[in-house]
């Protein structure tokens, strides 16, 4: 079985600039299948003022291979911003 878990980034809510935000899917999801990083890796090679924004923050789910399908994280988003593909197929909420 193959499990996609796709985040949105144009719907999602989470504030790019607060690890505090939303994450009312980090929340719920029992089998923790989220996780927050900061949008880019910081380069200390080139100089400070080119640097990208480090506080800029979204949300990935890195071990959706552990979800067990229980679909809470799709009816607790409340942008609409997640979606469950299960071998290919969409998970119904």
């Amino acid at each position: 079985m193959s499990v996609e878990i796709i985040i949105d980034k144009e719907k999602c809510k989470y504030s790019m600039y607060d690890p505090q935000g939303c994450k009312k899917c980090m929340s719920i999801c029992g089998a923790s299948v989220f996780a927050t990083r900061p949008t880019e890796k910081r380069d200390f090679s080139i100089p400070k003022e080119q640097r990208l924004d480090p506080t800029i923050w979204q949300i990935s789910a890195p071990w959706a291979d552990v979800c067990n399908l229980c679909g809470a994280c799709l009816k607790v988003c409340p942008h609409g911003a997640l979606a469950i593909n299960v071998d290919g197929k969409p998970l119904d909420k």
